[in-house]
């Protein structure tokens, strides 16, 4: 203690700059203001602490410290730029304009103000602005996490994408398409829809839809030749599922094609075409073999396999192709020649490292996930059993881990609900209720010295969701198999709990929801996902079941594959039409999901309210922003966007609100 009161200045700084940055951030705080209370001019100090402030949300010091930053140094571009993001915070937004301008003018180079200016544009919905900024940081910093973030995210919102951006001159989209493809660390599904713009325009579009719809090979097209070498078209089929249907039309032909191009001995001709038939190979993985295949093709796909299984030698054409019509992990035999097999193509080493190496590592990690003991419940073994024959989603990549202080994302979550909640979730203990494959996993592991555990029903997502974890490299998880109703063995508690898209699944929704409440700490709160019923209705997803029902279209993936076929045929019906533009409808594990499960509950906001009244549980809020802006021009009385009686009324007039599933945060009443 003696020679902490004896540090000077410098070191006191220096120290306090250590804990801010290992986010220690209540130390920091309080040794900023030992340094203030020497020297209210200190500049550092006063920059730093404001900057703090602004990050555990005291606005009204983070100003004040701020400006006096400013005072002191009026060139500091940094405290303009924090300043600015204080104001963008608290909605101010052309004075946040003003304060980024500002750093830039002093900085010309100041990355992180060009990322808050495409920042502050978008929440403006000035969209062509912020896109232009956002590109602006790229080409200071091409590795700039927060741009690369917003970017994409911004590219994910369909209705941004005006006609005003799509012929700017100044706006470059396919080479910032090109630019977020090249890269791992994003999800590439968000931004996956506008492809088809960017390849096919015009009479190309209406050249190629002729040739899908005619006996014409093609293969031979001087359009199609060129698009099989395009790297953002390949960069696609290897990295995001290709939702789309002229698409899958596209890709579906070319598979065949391609195969029975071999079939007839004209390698020579697929060589060109390599990279192609090696992408193609992993979007078919991705999408777990979705696409129809004729008896034809699956005739010559099991000589093909023969074949290969045979000879001695490696053909990485024939590997290829096969690789476009069945996993080659199914094969032992194949399995053991690709092991160890280095080739000169980079892609090809891809290729066996997804249809090889991670589905084996995936076996090995199944070994070591625990188990809470024995699952009773027969709806819980059916729906195990689902998810061990197809882990759901199968996924790629996604986005850097950023941690932040659960409370920071939380409260945002929230607005303009507020709660009083005090300081216990510095080192929060967080239960993902129903974790899947690890994306949702993913998401948790940006709170702030979490402790997380995943518990799911299914091994093999579990193994998935640790092997991608792994692959992060994110620490403070573990994994764990278990049902929910089991749950009350664990004896701990947590101070987050999310459950999203689990309960609906469940025979006993009201007994599952009240373990995971009495698993959450008194200050504890829950995020809670369910899908909607007026939702699913609207989005045509219970008429298509009742259609796979009254067809007697097996769960199966030939019974998926003829399902989604006889979909695709219905062209008159929009509700089909529908259907088949949801994400969830181009893989077969997500269609399962969507339309073959074997136990789903949809729910109203009214049957939710009775819930949730019986469980004594407090309702948040929902956490999608674009929707509660549009509630709150509705209905400006419920300051908080609490009352689900007007949530129900929103939603009998916007029936397309909840598509995904309502999603939404509660916490046990407090007593008063």
């Amino acid at each position: 203690m003696n020679e902490k009161k004896n540090l000077t200045t410098k070191e006191t700084l220096d120290l306090a700059i250590q804990n801010h940055q290992k986010n220690n951030l209540r130390v920091a705080e309080n040794l900023y203001k030992k340094i203030l209370e020497k020297d209210p001019n200190h500049l550092d100090s006063n920059f730093l602490l404001g900057s703090l402030s602004a990050q555990i949300r005291n606005f009204d010091l983070a100003k004040q410290l701020l400006n006096k930053a400013i005072q002191i140094e009026p060139g500091h571009a940094n405290a303009h730029n924090n300043l600015g993001i204080v104001f963008q915070e608290i909605g101010e937004r052309q004075r946040a304009i003003n304060y980024f301008q500002k750093a830039i003018k002093i900085q010309p180079d100041h990355v992180n103000a060009y990322n808050n200016l495409g920042t502050v544009f978008q929440l403006l919905n000035k969209n062509v602005e912020a896109l232009t900024y956002y590109q602006k940081a790229i080409i200071i910093n091409p590795n700039h996490t927060d741009t690369i973030n917003n970017l994409s995210k911004f590219l994910s919102e369909k209705e941004r994408l005006s006609k005003d951006i799509i012929e700017s001159n100044n706006i470059d989209l396919k080479k910032l398409y090109l630019f977020l493809f090249r890269r791992n660390y994003i999800n590439h599904n968000d931004i996956f829809f506008i492809t088809n713009f960017l390849f096919l325009k015009g009479e190309s579009f209406e050249q190629i839809e002729q040739l899908l719809n005619s006996d014409s090979s093609i293969l031979e097209n001087k359009i199609i030749q060129a698009l099989l070498k395009e790297e953002l078209f390949l960069l696609l089929l290897q990295k995001s599922l290709m939702r789309d249907k002229s698409f899958e039309k596209l890709l579906t032909k070319l598979r065949y094609e391609i195969l029975f191009t071999l079939v007839n001995s004209n390698q020579n001709i697929l060589k060109e075409y390599f990279d192609f038939i090696v992408s193609l190979a992993e979007q078919c993985l991705l999408n777990e073999y979705v696409y129809a295949q004729s008896k034809k093709e699956i005739n010559h796909v099991n000589q093909l396999k023969n074949k290969i299984v045979n000879n001695k030698k490696i053909n990485e054409i024939e590997m290829g192709i096969l690789g476009c019509y069945i996993p080659l992990y199914t094969s032992k035999n194949i399995t053991n020649k690709l092991l160890d097999y280095k080739s000169k193509n980079i892609l090809f080493n891809d290729l066996i490292t997804m249809q090889i190496k991670e589905p084996l590592k995936e076996k090995e990690l199944a070994n070591s996930i625990k188990s809470l003991g024995k699952i009773y419940d027969k709806v819980s073994l059916k729906v195990r059993d689902q998810y061990e024959k197809n882990p759901y989603p199968r996924w790629r990549f996604t986005y850097p881990n950023i941690p932040n202080h659960f409370l920071d994302i939380f409260t945002k979550q929230i607005k303009p609900n507020k709660i009083n909640i005090d300081n216990k979730f510095d080192n929060p203990n967080v239960l993902i209720a129903g974790c899947g494959t690890g994306q949702h996993i993913c998401i948790a592991a940006n709170y702030l010295n979490a402790n997380i555990l995943g518990i799911d029903l299914s091994i093999a997502s579990l193994a998935f969701a640790k092997r991608k974890v792994e692959e992060l490299g994110l620490k403070n998880i573990e994994f764990l198999q278990a049902d929910i109703l089991e749950l009350n063995n664990l004896n701990k508690k947590f101070d987050v709990i999310e459950c999203l898209g689990v309960l609906h699944h469940m025979k006993d929704i009201l007994k599952g929801l009240k373990i995971l409440v009495d698993l959450l700490e008194p200050h504890g709160v829950l995020q809670i996902g369910l899908y909607s019923e007026r939702a699913r209705q609207a989005q045509g997803i219970i008429k298509a079941r009742e259609f796979a029902k009254k067809n007697k279209f097996e769960n199966s993936i030939t019974g998926i594959r003829n399902f989604r076929e006889a979909i695709f045929n219905e062209k008159k019906d929009l509700l089909f039409q529908k259907v088949s533009k949801v994400k969830d409808f181009y893989s077969t594990s997500s269609v399962k999901d969507l339309i073959f499960h074997v136990q789903e509950r949809c729910f109203t906001l009214p049957q939710i309210s009775k819930i949730l009244e019986n469980l004594n549980l407090e309702f948040l809020n929902f956490y999608e922003p674009k929707v509660k802006n549009k509630y709150s021009i509705l209905f400006p009385d419920d300051e908080k966007n609490s009352s689900l009686n007007n949530w129900n009324q929103f939603e009998i007039n916007n029936p397309d609100t909840f598509l995904g599933m309502y999603k939404f945060w509660v916490r046990k009443k407090q007593k008063i």
